[in-house]
C-alpha cells in the first residue's frame, strides 16, 4: 500500500548526478529524504536542498491526484495541476504539501481577459492567446518527482491492475477531462492519446463504465455505475453539479438552457422552430428536450408549443 519513492530515487540518481549537477548529500531521515545538489550555470554555483517523501502511500487522495495529474499536468519541470477551480487548486496545495513540498499557485491569464475575482494566488503570468480567458497552475518546479511521477505513468496499466480502487483514478482524470454531455445523458472522459485511449478502454470496460469512443471521448450511458464509483470522489463543483442533473434530475442549470426557459416563459406556446429562430440557431431540439426531461417545460399539440412547468420560478434565481 506505498510506494518505494526512496528505491526509485537512489536508482535514478545514478543517471543525474554528472555535468553541471553534482548531488552533495542525502539525509535520511523518519519519514522523508533531505537531498543537496549543486549546480553550475554561468561559472556560479548554486546549492539547492529538496525534501522528498521516502514512501507515497496508496490511499484515496494519492490515487485521485495521479489521476487529475495524468490530465491536467502542469508543464515542464513543474510538478503540479493546471485547472481554474478553486476546489482543485486548494486539494492540489494540500496534497504537495503531503509530500514535503511547498507549491506555488500561478495565475496564466490572456493579456485581454479580466483579473478573477476572489480567487487565490501568488503571481500572474500574463500570455499571449488568441483565446481569453485563464487557469491556475499550482505546482514545485522539481523535475525529480515529475520524473518519478512520469514513470508511474508510464507503467499506468501494472499500476491500475494492481490498486483495489481504480475508479477512484478515473474520477480524478474526469475532475480533469471529464464532462457531462445533458443532451445525451453521457458522461465523457476526454481524451486523443491513442496509447492512453487504448489503455484506458481496457480499464473503464471492467468497471462497466464504457460504452463507445467517438474520436475524442470515452463515452458510458451507465448512470448507475458513474452514480456509485465515480460520483463521491469527484471534486469538482460543476461536474458534480452537472453529474446530479443527469443521476436525480437536480441541480442547477447552465445559462444556455436558462436563456431557453426565458424565452419560453416570455413566449408561452412558441415551437421549437420559433425558439431556434429566436436563438438564431438551426435547432434547439435537444436542449429541449434536456428541458422536458428534467421537468422544467412540457410540450402539447403538433407541431409542439412549449410552457413552462413551476419549477422555473426556482431556476430563475439561479
Amino acid at each position: 500500500n506505498h510506494l518505494d519513492f526512496e528505491k526509485w530515487f537512489l536508482s535514478y540518481i545514478k543517471l543525474i548526478n554528472f555535468g553541471v549537477r553534482k548531488f552533495n548529500y542525502i539525509k535520511q531521515k523518519k519519514n522523508y529524504l533531505i537531498v543537496s545538489y549543486i549546480t553550475h550555470s554561468n561559472k556560479k554555483k548554486k546549492e539547492f536542498i529538496l525534501k522528498f517523501p521516502r514512501r507515497i502511500k496508496i490511499d484515496k487522495d494519492f490515487i485521485y491526484f495521479f489521476g487529475l495529474w495524468v490530465g491536467d499536468k502542469a508543464g515542464g519541470k513543474r510538478f503540479g495541476i493546471m485547472n481554474k477551480e478553486q476546489v482543485i487548486v486548494s486539494f492540489t496545495k494540500n496534497y504537495l504539501k503531503k509530500l514535503y513540498q511547498v507549491p506555488e499557485v500561478v495565475l496564466y491569464i490572456g493579456k485581454k481577459s479580466k483579473l478573477p475575482l476572489n480567487e487565490h494566488y501568488d503571481k500572474i503570468v500574463k500570455i499571449n492567446n488568441k483565446k481569453n480567458g485563464y487557469a491556475f497552475s499550482t505546482h514545485i518546479v522539481n523535475g525529480i518527482l515529475t520524473s518519478f511521477f512520469n514513470f508511474l505513468e508510464q507503467n499506468l496499466d501494472e499500476f491500475l491492475n494492481q490498486i483495489k480502487e481504480p475508479n477512484i483514478f478515473f474520477a480524478g482524470l474526469f475532475d480533469a477531462e471529464g464532462n457531462i454531455f445533458l443532451e445525451d445523458s453521457c458522461f465523457r472522459w476526454a481524451c486523443k492519446n491513442q496509447n492512453l485511449v487504448k489503455l484506458f478502454e481496457e480499464h473503464l470496460l471492467r468497471l462497466d463504465l464504457f460504452k463507445r469512443y467517438d474520436g475524442s471521448n470515452l463515452i458510458t450511458y451507465n448512470k448507475n455505475k458513474f452514480l456509485n464509483v465515480i460520483l463521491p470522489y469527484l471534486i469538482h463543483p460543476k461536474k458534480i453539479n452537472n453529474s446530479n442533473l443527469v443521476c436525480f434530475g437536480k441541480g442547477k442549470l447552465e445559462r444556455r438552457f436558462l436563456d431557453i426557459l426565458n424565452i419560453i416563459k416570455k413566449n408561452p406556446g412558441i415551437s421549437n422552430r420559433e425558439l431556434a429562430k429566436v436563438l438564431k440557431r438551426k435547432k434547439s431540439y435537444a436542449q429541449v428536450r434536456v428541458l422536458e426531461r428534467l421537468g422544467y417545460i412540457y410540450s402539447q399539440n403538433y407541431p409542439k408549443q412549449l410552457f413552462i412547468n413551476n419549477k422555473f420560478n426556482i431556476v430563475i434565481k439561479q
